[in-house]
């Protein structure tokens, strides 16, 4: 109720404000009318009449005056000859509006205005400040999750396949590798590191040949070379034609031969780091790891050979293609939800650097330097958009729209001035009659 209260009495000041011109106007016609009628009458006689008559009489005169003054701001006077100095307001757009635009660009909000009032403005503190708050801080994630996921999105893309290949080009192009690869491949080997290596290949190695695929790859290749023999000659073609026939040429039984010889390989090699095949290949390797390490130049000339090849294959933009591939898919999965791995170590260490920078007054100045700096470099640049903004603003009003919402401004200022002319008027009508009174009794 009290509200509702406060409210009516908010609008009837208002809507009295916005009436006031118009009741000072008709009080000082009133007040001329019955004075006048009064004196005419009879009724009112003595020089205190005339004089208030003479008051109110210049009161309405004052009160007109600035009426058609006031109103001829806003729309057309409909008045013969000076019709044309009224609607001030439409008729001076355009000069309002870069008028405004000036106040605002080059005095209000100019570059040294600017630049004076973010000299005193922390503005790493306030950041801080606002970002511990918990509305301020899940918003400011929730920019972070967007902002990456659409980096993600456009990881696997073949431009940035092609970014990271020359990345990796260039870098890799810049580093000596082999002499480091040597002495590393050097020290595995003669600690032994690299026997598990062995055992993981040997092992795969057994499972691929032992697989239905490979032993009918290898039938088929034993078929091709019993015929591709066969076609050589015609002796050729009868005795492998006879072996044929008895039994003594067959490919599934060469293939098994081939396999269970090869299982056998694989099994004495495996776990054996003595057997003479793995030492007879670690003492070549380790030869070479040797001679990287000391700058031969014939195997230095090997890895960077191994190196162009390897940043300029075709196929490595695949690969990098499938690994970012891989990796948005990653990306995208972590940035669904809060509670993710990512999402987690994101949120506590952009807590923990908020906590940091708090108290940490040397790096808020550096902060507070950069972003001076920066903004002052983006108001020289773009302070002119200020004021096409302005001018932006203003356009899109029609004259009716611009009109009501200046008159809605300073309206109720202006009845003011309406009132001011009938009072100031009225004291003047009397002042003037007092000083007629006085000289003519004279």
């Amino acid at each position: 109720m009290t509200r509702l209260l406060s409210l009516d009495s908010t609008t009837l000041g208002t809507t009295m404000k916005n009436k006031i011109g118009q009741v000072s106007l008709l009080s000082t016609l009133g007040g001329l009318t019955l004075t006048q009628i009064g004196i005419h009458a009879g009724w009112l006689q003595g020089y205190p009449w005339t004089i208030l008559a003479a008051g109110f009489e210049a009161g309405t005169v004052g009160g007109l005056a600035d009426w058609f003054a006031v109103s001829a701001l806003f729309r057309e006077i409909p008045i013969p000859i000076i019709r044309r100095h009224t609607n001030i307001i439409v008729k001076n757009r355009h000069q309002l509006t870069e008028g405004v635009v000036d106040l605002v660009t080059n005095r209000w909000l100019s570059p040294d205005v600017i630049r004076e009032k973010l000299s005193d403005v922390p503005i790493a503190e306030a950041l801080v400040r606002m970002l511990q708050e918990p509305h301020n801080q899940s918003r400011a994630f929730e920019f972070l999750r967007d902002f990456l996921g659409r980096f993600a999105d456009s990881l696997d893309t073949p431009e940035v396949a092609q970014l990271f290949q020359k990345i990796f080009k260039d870098q890799i192009e810049g580093i000596d590798i082999a002499a480091p690869l040597g002495r590393w491949l050097d020290g595995t080997i003669r600690r032994g590191e690299h026997h598990q290596l062995w055992d993981m290949i040997l092992t795969a190695a057994q499972r691929s040949l032992n697989e239905d695929s490979t032993r009918q790859m290898l039938v088929d290749k034993v078929n091709g070379t019993i015929q591709e023999y066969k076609n050589e000659g015609i002796f050729k073609k009868f005795f492998v034609g006879l072996g044929e026939f008895v039994g003594g040429v067959n490919a599934d039984s060469v293939v098994s031969k081939i396999l269970t010889a090869a299982n056998e390989f694989i099994n004495e090699a495996k776990d054996n780091p003595s057997h003479p095949a793995r030492q007879r290949f670690d003492a070549s390797l380790l030869e070479f790891a040797q001679k990287l390490a000391s700058g031969d130049a014939d195997a230095h000339a090997t890895i960077n050979n191994f190196k162009k090849k390897l940043v300029d294959n075709a196929d490595a933009r695949e690969i990098i293609q499938s690994l970012l591939s891989r990796f948005k898919s990653t990306m995208t999965d972590q940035l669904r939800h809060n509670d993710t791995p990512f999402m987690t170590l994101l949120v506590n260490n952009v807590q923990r650097l908020l906590k940091e920078l708090e108290s940490d007054k040397t790096a808020q100045r550096k902060i507070d330097a950069w972003m001076r700096e920066t903004i002052t470099t983006l108001i020289n640049k773009y302070h002119h958009e200020i004021g096409n903004m302005v001018r932006s603003s203003l356009s899109k009003l029609d004259d009716v729209g611009l009109v009501n919402q200046i008159e809605e401004k300073v309206g109720n200022d202006l009845q003011f001035i309406r009132l001011n002319g009938a009072v100031v008027g009225g004291l003047a009508g009397i002042l003037i009659s007092l000083v007629k009174l006085v000289f003519l009794k004279q």
